[in-house]
């Protein structure tokens, strides 16, 4: 094998296939990416591929020169150093008995190959879609749910992010049990008909957060298939095969409040300026921010009793009776920072109840009290 690449071009391959190479683990071969370069039907392509046995990915990288087909197995940390520090424009890659060849302008480098026979199938795309996607929307709907997914491995069902298929609409629900968000897109494609054969499936955080790393073009559609316990995703460089999470999601519905008789509407940038100024004297101890909503206006204060008392006092439109609840500033914060409307709704009904943040269409967030002294 030998094949010259687009230094910048490898670099972001690597960066995308290198999020699925495992960091510790008794197979070796795990911590290796495999490369395929070929010529085939006279399109030059060098293919990398990665996977933990979890998730997969396959990167096509089409600005290469591949003067000798082959395959062969690298150690991704060697390589992605190798490629990261050059200062070439172009490398070339050449396989020498069991050695690969990487040499720059002034600098040559050997390392080390493993047998890619003994690399683990990395699935591809096949056929079409079930469903389709446009790339923007589809990064939008990460954005605006995987944040709220639990990273603590108790619920293990909750480290993830849930899918449903329905009535011509894609919605990622996540959640960690003390706060919930849902955005839905419209999608293209026999969506309905995949899910009466399968449970919804419930989709890794790792692997969300790859496919938003996959997704470039805002434009482009992405293509998503569903097998068995596997959720396939496909672009136009790149597929990642990802196993999906074992379990039963929460019944979500059942906490998203439907009786709320107490909203507020406010500009959505100066209710977060309102929220993050309240939030500056909490602490771990006293991390909650109370909020008191009444006819004219709401006031948010915080109380630490190393540092002292915040007040902030912030005018919007609120309609129903004065009630004071607390809630971790943080939870609000980072909802708020994912909308993309201008103005945002915030919904109660009790001191003692979830408070429910909309934005368009689109977007909901379910935030849980906190007890405040």
């Amino acid at each position: 094998m030998k094949v010259i690449c687009n230094r910048g071009a490898l670099v972001e391959a690597l960066g995308v296939v290198g999020t699925a190479v495992v960091a510790r683990t008794p197979k070796p071969v795990l911590q290796c990416i495999r490369l395929d370069a070929d010529n085939e039907g006279g399109n030059a392509y060098l293919t990398l591929s990665a996977t933990d046995l979890e998730i997969a990915v396959r990167y096509t990288n089409t600005h290469v020169d591949v003067q000798t087909p082959g395959s062969t197995l690298l150690p991704a940390d060697k390589l992605q150093a190798i490629v990261r520090e050059s200062v070439d424009d172009t490398l070339s890659i050449e396989l020498v008995d069991k050695q690969a060849v990487i040499k720059g302008a002034d600098s040559e480098f050997k390392i080390f190959t493993q047998d890619p026979k003994d690399f683990p199938e990395v699935p591809t795309f096949e056929g079409d879609p079930d469903f389709s996607v446009a790339g923007g929307p589809l990064r939008q709907l990460i954005h605006q749910t995987l944040f709220a997914a639990a990273r603590e491995g108790t619920r293990y069902a909750f480290n993830g992010t849930l899918v449903l298929i329905d009535n011509g609409d894609l919605t990622f629900v996540t959640t960690d049990g003390r706060r919930l968000a849902l955005a839905r897109t419209p999608v293209s494609g026999d969506a309905k008909a995949k899910k009466d054969k399968a449970p919804d499936p419930i989709v890794p955080t790792k692997a969300m957060s790859l496919v938003d790393k996959l997704v470039g073009d805002p434009e482009e559609m992405v293509g998503i298939q569903l097998r068995d316990n596997r959720i396939l995703v496909h672009t136009a460089d790149a597929t990642l095969t990802s196993n999906l999470v074992e379990g039963t999601f929460p019944p979500f519905r059942d906490v998203i409040p439907k009786d709320n008789d107490k909203a507020m509407t406010a500009a959505t940038a100066d209710f977060l300026s309102a929220v993050r100024r309240a939030s500056l004297l909490t602490n771990e101890e006293s991390k909650g921010v109370r909020m008191h909503f009444k006819d004219g206006g709401l006031e948010l204060s915080s109380r630490n009793p190393d540092s002292g008392e915040a007040k902030v006092n912030f005018a919007c439109n609120y309609e129903g009776d004065e009630v004071e609840i607390g809630f971790n500033p943080q939870f609000l914060e980072s909802a708020l920072k994912v909308v993309d409307t201008d103005e945002v709704r915030f919904e109660l009904s009790a001191a003692n109840r979830p408070g429910l943040l909309k934005a368009g269409e689109g977007f909901l967030y379910v935030i849980m009290p906190v007890n405040l002294q």
